[in-house]
């Protein structure tokens, strides 16, 4: 019998990268400029990842897995 696949959604964690790296931007501005480096190298560093997780949903922002088949 043909099992139902494990979906697993990561479009919540894409929000969220997207929602920190907003706030970020934000800051930009007010932080000094010894500081701005970090920002900046932050913000690419949360671009990539988001990056990777599209890449790893192709996508479609869910990846699913088929389950473990039990033997008898």
């Amino acid at each position: 019998m043909a099992k139902k696949k494990l979906e697993v959604s990561l479009s919540p964690i894409a929000a969220q990268i997207d929602k920190a790296t907003k706030t970020l931007k934000k800051l930009k501005p007010r932080v000094s400029k010894k500081e701005l480096r970090a920002l900046e190298s932050g913000l690419k560093d949360l671009l990539g990842i988001r990056a990777l997780v599209v890449k790893a949903c192709r996508s479609r922002m869910t990846i699913a897995f088929l389950p473990f088949e039990e033997e008898e």
